[in-house]
Parts: structure tokens; sequence; C-alpha cells
């Protein structure tokens, strides 16, 4: 907020005079970074006791917090969310909701669920309907319950804008349908997977071999809900599943197993030879970054379909098994952490050529390896684009020389001053993050020295990194 005095804020042009004072304390507390929380709390207490209040106040917030959206997540209270929406207004809702889906928060979702099903007859816009439907997704894998009751809600205020929507929720509440009775840790394994269909995932940890039998389990013939978890699991392990189920069903009686037995893996067949299996093509995502601004109540719906796992490029040759429960406080780095490493582990499937140099990089110091990571070798100058993929995969999995981490964001940005440069700084910009601290610099070396090499929207998204 420097350069901006507290009295002349713009937040505060959209309050009611009514609220100004205790906007402008909220300001302030803002502003010198302390007692904000306080101070939001006090403000939302007293604005959100009118609904002719609500659309300023959220207005208000909105603005005030624009770099500062997931605090302003971490400290939204869902009555007052609701009390927006009832007011006919819908920016904080959704831009609070869209960061809680950025962080896989499906508590927060669940509850705002809740809250939308418990007051749900004083409201008929049909951009709420968008939101309810958009919470089915997003919930229907791990918190199917919850999302079975969010659809009975939406479903009869669906209109015809709403039917693709209302098509999508139904088939992600099957899908949950044919889950629910297994394990948290399995739907939420599932829920992440389903999510990265374009993810070549291995098969072969327990956590996934329990996935994988649990499924089978429950799966029936052509069941609703089921080309959903086609599209993520082995073909050969699909079509042996299958005919085992239709085996179960012809010849319902069956032999139990000895206690002794352990139990088979699920991709094993049973008295068949294991077929090769075809070669995986991992398809990049190109799904864009957004980035600042608000999103519609219909765009919401999307994000939430999508994120966190399609908005970024997720597509690893040897994942981590997803045992977090979503009511984990710590998921937020967890799953930025989970996409990091899968990134690394793609790029070192594909570029088998730069391993040498990662390697050696990777094990080594600054003063070793400074002629190769400033682009001046001869084997692999700067204009060679292998270049710039050696500086994203240490990005990604950095080495444990600090200096050369700290150099890593400046040189990237040189090489390529662009957004996909500054997309993965957005990416490895959380808490735990080794490269957080390195890019916070370099962001701000970029605003001071080369400026003018991004676009006016770049500039905000580096200002937001840098401060």
């Amino acid at each position: 907020m420097e350069g901006v005095s507290q009295e002349s804020h713009p937040s505060l042009l959209e309050l009611p005079e009514e609220l100004l004072p205790i906007g402008r304390l909220l300001v302030k507390a803002l502003s010198e970074e302390t007692g904000v929380e306080q101070a939001f709390a006090d403000f939302c207490g007293k604005a959100y006791v009118k609904r002719d209040w609500a659309g300023g106040a959220s207005e208000f917030l909105v603005t005030l917090f624009e770099n500062h959206q997931d605090l302003l997540a971490e400290m939204a209270r869902i009555p007052d969310l609701i009390i927006e929406l009832g007011s006919g207004h819908l920016s904080l809702t959704c831009m609070v909701a869209y960061r809680w889906a950025a962080q896989s928060d499906t508590t927060r979702l669940s509850k705002l669920a809740e809250a939308l099903g418990a007051t749900q007859s004083k409201m008929s816009d049909p951009e709420i309907v968008h939101i309810m439907l958009a919470l089915v997704t997003s919930l229907a894998i791990t918190r199917y319950s919850r999302a079975e009751q969010m659809l009975s809600v939406a479903e009869p205020k669906a209109a015809e804008e709403h039917q693709e929507s209302l098509q999508e929720a139904r088939l992600w509440l099957a899908a949950g349908r044919i889950v629910c009775s297994c394990s948290q840790e399995s739907r939420d394994l599932w829920d992440h997977r389903l999510r990265r269909k374009r993810t070549a995932w291995t098969w072969d940890k327990p956590a996934e071999q329990t996935a994988l039998a649990e499924l089978e389990e429950h799966l029936t013939p052509d069941q609703d809900g089921s080309s959903l978890f086609q599209e993520v699991t082995p073909a050969i392990w699909w079509s042996l599943a299958n005919q085992r189920i239709t085996d179960r069903i012809e010849c319902p009686v069956e032999p139990a197993p000895s206690p002794q037995t352990p139990r088979q893996s699920s991709l094993e067949p049973r008295s068949q030879p294991q077929a090769p299996q075809e070669p995986v093509i991992i398809v990049w995502n190109a799904w864009p970054f957004f980035a600042g601004g608000l999103v519609g109540a219909a765009a919401l719906a999307l994000m939430i379909w999508i994120t966190p796992y399609e908005l970024t490029r997720p597509a690893p040759a040897k994942p981590v098994p997803i045992a977090v429960k979503a009511e984990t406080p710590t998921q937020v780095a967890s799953a930025d952490e989970l996409w990091r490493h899968e990134e690394a582990s793609k790029m070192a499937s594909e570029a088998t050529d730069l391993k040498p140099h990662f390697d050696k990089v990777h094990s080594g110091t600054w003063t070793e390896h400074e002629l190769l990571l400033s682009g001046n070798s001869l084997d692999l100058p700067t204009a060679d684009p292998r270049y710039t993929k050696l500086l994203t995969w240490l990005h990604l999995d950095p080495p444990m020389d600090e200096d050369i981490r700290s150099h890593l964001p400046s040189l990237l940005a040189t090489a390529q001053a662009n957004s996909d440069t500054l997309a993965l700084w957005v990416k490895l910009f959380h808490e735990g993050s080794p490269m957080k601290s390195s890019i916070q610099s370099a962001a701000r070396r970029q605003l001071h020295d080369n400026k003018e090499a991004w676009s006016a929207s770049q500039e905000q998204d580096l200002s937001r990194l840098a401060w």
C-alpha cells in the first residue's frame, strides 16, 4: 500500500458511510500488518448485519485484499458469505471459494455447501445454482453425502443454462457413489487422480494397490460414473477386473481364501500371463493460469472442477501416494509440494539428455558450475532450448547449494521473461518451498532492473511475489 494513504485507499470508495470508520481501521491494520484478524472480525461483525451493506462491504474486502487473497480466504466466515449471496452479490464468495478450491480445502467447501443447503429457499439467483453444482462436483468423491445433499437442492433450480454443469455434477456424483464405502485414504487418492486424467500414474505401491482392490469390490458392469475410473487405471487392469466381476456374477460361490494367503495384487491376472502394456503417452495440459481479478460464478464452477489438479500441468512418472486427509491443515503445502515432485519426476523421465548436466549441478556448487548455469558453456549455451529446460528442472528439484538456488530464478528470467517463467514461480511460491525466498528476491529485481520485459498484468503478478 505504499504511496496510498489509509484515508484515501480506493477500497474505501466501496463502503457505505456508516462503515467508513471501521473500514479505515481494517485498512490501517493491513497496512501495518498488525491486528489484522481482529480488525477483520470487527469489520465483518458490523458490516454483515444489514443486507443493504453486504454488497459494498464485500467489494471493499475484495479490493482491499486483492494482493492477499489467501489471507482473506483464511479469515472469511461462511455466515457472512451466505448473507452476501442472499443480498444478490457474489464477489467475496467467488474469491474465497476459488482460493479454497485451489487449496483443496474440502472442509470449508463442505461447510459452504451445508450452509447453502440450509438457506437455499431464500436464494434464486442462477449464478448461485452454478456454485451449488460446482460444489457437488468438487465434493463428490471425498464428501459424497454432502455432495448428494447439495445436488438435491440444486437440481430443482437448474435451468437451461445449467444443463452442462448439471450433467457433469451427476457424473461425478455417480463416481463418488462407487467409492463412497471405500476407506478415506482410497477416496482421497481417487479424488486426486480422477482430476488428473492426463497423468501416467504408477500402480505398484501398497496404497495404490489397496485403492484398486477396493474399487474392484464396488464396481459392477457398465456402472454410471465408472468411465472416470477407466480413464486413469491401466487398460489391462480394467479388462481383467471387469472379467473377474463378470465371473463373480455368473458364478457367485467361490472357495474362501486361506487366512495365510496374501491378498493378490489387483494388477496381476489370475492364471493368465501378463500382457505387455502399451507405452503411456503423457499429454501436457495447456489450461492457462488465472491470475488476479475476480471470477464470476460460472467461471468459479469451472475452477472448482479443475483446481488445483487440471489448472496446472501435472504429469509425473513416479508420483507420491496420496494419504493426506482433506481435513489436514497442512494440505495446501502438501498439494503444492506434491505437484513439484511430480513435475520433477516427469522432467527426469523426458529430459534424459540433460541428466548428466543436472546431476553435476545438483551435487555441486555455484563456483564449480557458474559457466554452465549462466549459459556460457559451449555444450549448453543460452540459445539452446535445453538451457531453459535445465533451469526449469532445477527449479522443480533444487540443488542443496544455497548459492545456486539463489541464482536460478534470475537466470531463468533473463533467458525467458515470459508467462511460462511467471507461472512456474507462482506454483513454487508457497510455504515450505525451497525456492520461495529466491523467487521473491528475483521478482523484486525484475521489477527494478528488467521491468520493460514484462507486460502490465505480469508486473502485477511479479509485485504479488515480490511483496
